[in-house]
């Protein structure tokens, strides 16, 4: 997944921000390894590792993208 489709991914997510809606983020063996959220009340991005169940927040939608990034382009060397 390309930072650019991810960014879209992002920005799609806070658009409907009124829905839940939960995206998965898979490796490469199309395993789940993350999920990421848009939480209204809070106004920020949450992501759920699924592997320890760590939750982290985000409001820099950079920052995030970068992030997720970096989980999918390691996630074969895990």
């Amino acid at each position: 997944m390309s930072l650019e489709n991810i960014l879209t991914m992002l920005k799609t997510l806070k658009e409907f921000k009124e829905s839940e809606i939960v995206h998965t983020i898979s490796n490469h063996e199309h395993s789940p390894v993350m999920t990421v959220t848009y939480h209204l009340d809070t106004e920020c991005f949450r992501i759920t590792y699924v592997d320890t169940m760590k939750v982290e927040e985000f409001t820099d939608i950079s920052l995030l993208a970068s992030t997720i990034e970096s989980v999918v382009l390691l996630e074969p060397s895990r």
